[in-house]
């Protein structure tokens, strides 16, 4: 339905799921936040989903949380808006199953921050990403400073953190930040071509493969690589593994079921 604040869409083993509040650029209220939250719950134990694709209506992807909400007189303990938007970017970013961000405008502060929780980034070629926290006085609180760094070189990142700029998608791309950026009419498709081929291979190996690769970055080189040989055993004892390793042998594309 038009009127809800997510619209849901599935196609074959890829579900879109676009953030529906155009006349706030698809600003992060509690309403869409939860909305969101219970729909990833769902998707998460839905063995037809192997795919999430993020985006957002009418030109713009986010533009972060709903300022409104910062004004609201919360009870003691309460959760505001973004102990909220935290919660979801946390669920977002340890998805077992991959995400993808859908950029077709606009992403700002948390916008940006839940583009960047995503695993793959696609934009169109007119997208501006930027941090703007700085314009409203305001420091990230979703991974704009912490995550950031991490993925763009560190004078980039401080340039969009301090001076608050939007950037066009093309000029992040070159640095990283993007898988690729196209037109408008691209966007889609160059997507369901990639999430397609991301869905036909073993959801419990691309789960696992998620997770190792994920928290590597805390860890040490040898810590790493042995979380990575003990998911790899674990694989070893899985109905796709054995799938996979026949239908090579037989000559023929694998069914994997994921488990």
């Amino acid at each position: 339905m038009q009127n809800e604040v997510l619209l849901t869409e599935q196609e074959g083993a890829v579900i879109w799921l676009t953030m529906n509040r155009p006349k706030a650029m698809n600003s992060l209220g509690f309403d869409l936040v939860e909305a969101m939250l219970t729909k990833l719950a769902e998707i998460e134990k839905d063995n037809s989903v192997r795919v999430v694709v993020i985006g957002g209506i009418n030109g713009a992807f986010c533009a972060g949380a709903d300022l409104k909400t910062m004004l609201n007189d919360y009870a003691p303990g309460e959760p505001d808006i973004l102990d909220r938007i935290v919660e979801l970017l946390t669920v977002v970013r340890l998805f077992p199953k991959p995400v993808i961000a859908a950029v077709n405008g606009l992403a700002l502060a948390g916008g940006m921050e839940l583009m960047m929780c995503c695993d793959l980034i696609y934009a169109t070629d007119t997208a501006k990403i930027g941090d703007a926290h700085a314009n409203y006085g305001i420091v990230p609180g979703g991974g704009g400073a912490a995550i950031m760094p991490r993925i763009l070189p560190l004078p980039i990142a401080k340039y969009l953190m301090f001076t608050g700029e939007f950037v066009p998608a093309s000029m992040l791309a070159q640095y990283g930040l993007l898988n690729d950026v196209v037109s408008e009419d691209e966007l889609r498709p160059t997507i369901m071509r990639v999430a397609n081929v991301i869905a036909e291979k073993s959801p419990i190996g691309i789960a696992r493969t998620k997770r190792v690769a994920n928290e590597s970055l805390d860890k040490t080189v040898a810590d790493s690589l042995r979380d990575e040989r003990l998911a790899s055993r674990d694989q070893f004892r899985s109905y796709d593994y054995d799938e996979g390793i026949h239908a090579f042998l037989e000559k023929r594309k694998p069914e994997f079921k994921g488990y």
